[in-house]
């Protein structure tokens, strides 16, 4: 699997048939300015996760990794618009992070990710 991709912002195609096969977590932003989880699993491959990120929502959010006491981990993905869609590996040892979108309000969108 390579280690990283581009951000791909691709408009409303976010159906369950686009979700990529190497996806080891799948994120989908709601109404209700909620994640679809409030935690979520997963296994490192060679020291890295990939993420899918979904924007289900009406409104603009942004998908942040962050370690347990807040600092971000890499890049993010930006979900600008309903059907949009993106997806990024980040490497993470094993151990408990947080996916938060940071759009300013968006405080309730705080889920735990944990990586073995």
């Amino acid at each position: 699997r390579p280690r990283a991709r581009a951000l791909g912002v691709r408009r409303g195609t976010a159906t369950p048939a686009t979700v990529p096969a190497d996806a080891d977590v799948v994120v989908r932003a709601k109404d209700g300015v909620a994640w679809d989880q409030k935690a979520y699993t997963a296994t490192a491959q060679n020291g890295e996760v990939t993420i899918y990120g979904v924007n289900d929502s009406a409104i603009a959010h942004n998908l942040h990794v962050q370690t347990a006491d807040g600092t971000a981990v890499g890049d993010f993905i930006d979900l600008p618009v309903n059907g949009s869609d993106g997806e990024k590996t980040w490497k993470l040892a094993p151990g408990e992070y947080r996916i938060v979108c940071l759009v300013p309000g968006h405080n309730n969108m705080n889920s735990s990710l944990t990586v073995s």
